[in-house]
């Protein structure tokens, strides 16, 4: 144990690993489970704060072993699994800080660079105690290389909590995005209080995967300036597209329906919604509800589109002001990264998939458009099913993975990194042989070392290594700025100039004049919806 004095109190953390880890720290109040969070700003206690086990976590889904089994495909038995927190509405938003315990003689009097990791699972799953996530081995490698650092992961709200709004809710005082909000505080609380940890408030690195990644580029949109470098995992703002104001009313309409509310008056709506119970909301929050971040004019001033992308600077700026204030930018995919919509729904619809895409799109896209995406794709109403769903998945890596991440990384001012993760998943599973979706994130936290060879190991190090040296400020990978993961050498196949072995039909039909990409992209989420 060690006891840390800070101006927040005396704060017991665990040492143990070379580093010591403080947990469970509040960083915002709440005054009922849907209000908008409020920075924490005096002393947890005048006794001494114990910090040595995980805060309680936000009521969803315990989905850490599917994640890990289903999604990764690997899960991890070697290591004590730490106790489920318990859930709470209100007293979730908590953070862990993991400081390195630095060699005797190394010089302390230099503030330490500091890494804020958002976990992704769609803003409807994920928590800050799963052990795939555990930042240990990442700081134990920093110090390894001389470049020790901080990693701060936390809570934020989830589902209903996160991301319900209606009119209704904004009348009575609730301005929703409470997921970005609550995000948007830890940042806060790391920039005022993370000096006490012995970390660097001027040299913050926010990074996360999938819904996290794109979390990270949405803070872009914040006037504010929140960290100095960012780092996107496979997730953009295109791929968790912000809903507009009125598509967030009938998923209101949904969840009050499911929980019996149609009765009520707007003011006892309210009120049964801010005492929901953790179980209830578990229970009965309907899959088909839109729970999505909307555009309110302030956390999300306006939604980003392919087209903004390739805009002059200088309205791109003026619409991202987090294009000045964030000085670095490292973005990358994974080469398969389209094989997690297999777990979005498509695995059952697997049947008959190849003649239901072609009507979807045919439908809902331009002939033109849709017959030239069709043959692209191989896509055509008799393909069989695993033909037909494979391409779709391709298709889908493209749109909403690639193109993006490649989109973002042109149009950034500043020092751009750009990252391809092409090794092949190791691991029984539906998707093994493919470089899948989340395990760039399993490599970079190192909690999967015993279940890899030597080659994937290495891969490992590199990754930690130069995610630590971005944090670090550090010139990464060459003149390009562009490196590919793989394991001794990877695959043969076409290496474009992003380092992948990769298609862009879909930006040369746009440069063609035959594709819209913002069209494809809406007429991707009406396939995904069942049109």
């Amino acid at each position: 144990m060690k006891v840390l004095k800070t101006q927040l109190g005396d704060i017991k953390g665990n040492v143990g690993d070379q580093v010591v880890q403080y947990l469970g720290l509040k960083y915002a109040h709440l005054k009922d489970q849907l209000s908008a969070p409020e920075l924490v700003d005096s002393n947890y206690s005048t006794d001494v704060v114990d910090a040595t086990e995980y805060g309680p976590r936000a009521p969803a889904a315990d989905m850490c072993t599917f994640e890990q089994g289903v999604l990764i495909q690997q899960e991890i038995s070697s290591v004590p699994t730490p106790q489920t927190p318990p859930m709470s509405g209100t007293e979730c938003l908590n953070l862990n800080v993991t400081v390195p315990v630095l060699e005797t003689g190394t010089k302390k009097d230099r503030k330490l660079p500091v890494m804020v990791f958002i976990h992704g699972g769609g803003l409807i799953m994920g928590s800050s105690h799963w052990l795939q996530y555990d930042p240990k081995r990442l700081v134990r490698e920093s110090v390894k290389m001389g470049k020790p650092a901080i990693v701060v992961n936390f809570n934020y709200r989830l589902g209903l909590l996160g991301n319900l709004t209606s009119s209704e809710l904004r009348d009575k005082g609730y301005p929703g995005n409470n997921s970005l909000r609550d995000q948007r505080c830890a940042f806060q609380w790391v920039r005022r209080y993370i000096g006490d940890f012995g970390g660097d408030a001027d040299h913050v690195t926010a990074f996360g995967e999938s819904a996290g990644a794109a979390c990270v580029l949405h803070h872009l949109s914040a006037k504010e300036p929140l960290f100095g470098r960012a780092i996107s995992m496979s997730g953009t703002p295109l791929m968790l597209k912000p809903l507009p104001k009125s598509a967030t009313e009938p998923a209101y309409e949904t969840i009050i329906k499911a929980f019996g509310l149609e009765d009520l008056s707007a003011e006892e709506r309210v009120k049964r919604l801010v005492s929901i119970t953790p179980e209830d909301l578990i229970a009965k929050t309907p899959m088909e509800a839109r729970l999505l971040p909307f555009i309110d004019g302030d956390i999300i001033p306006s939604a980003i589109t392919f087209k903004d992308l390739t805009t002059n600077a200088q309205q791109l700026q003026e619409k991202v002001p987090g294009y000045l204030w964030c000085k670095e930018l490292m973005i990358g995919d994974c080469q398969h990264d389209g094989t997690v919509c297999y777990f979005m729904g498509l695995a059952n619809r697997k049947q008959n998939i190849g003649s239901s895409f072609h009507v979807s799109l045919t439908t809902n896209l331009s002939p033109d458009s849709a017959t030239a995406i069709l043959a692209a794709y191989n896509i055509t109403p008799a393909t069989p099913d695993d033909a037909a769903l494979t391409s779709i998945l391709s298709l889908a890596n493209d749109l909403l993975y690639y193109i993006p991440a490649k989109r973002f990384a042109c149009s950034f001012p500043g020092k751009t990194y750009y990252y391809n993760f092409d090794v092949l998943n190791p691991w029984e599973g539906a998707f093994k042989g493919c470089a899948t979706h989340l395990l760039d994130a399993a490599f970079l936290f190192g909690n999967y070392e015993e279940w890899l060879g030597e080659g994937e190991r290495s891969v490992v190090v590199e990754m930690m290594r130069g995610f630590l040296g971005f944090a670090n400020g550090e010139v990464l990978w060459g003149n390009e700025g562009v490196k590919r993961f793989v394991v001794d050498g990877g695959r043969e196949g076409d290496v474009d100039e992003a380092g992948g072995s990769r298609r862009d039909i879909l930006c040369r039909f746009e440069e063609d004049g035959v594709l819209d990409l913002d069209e494809l992209r809406g007429a991707w989420d009406l396939f995904m919806a069942g049109m």
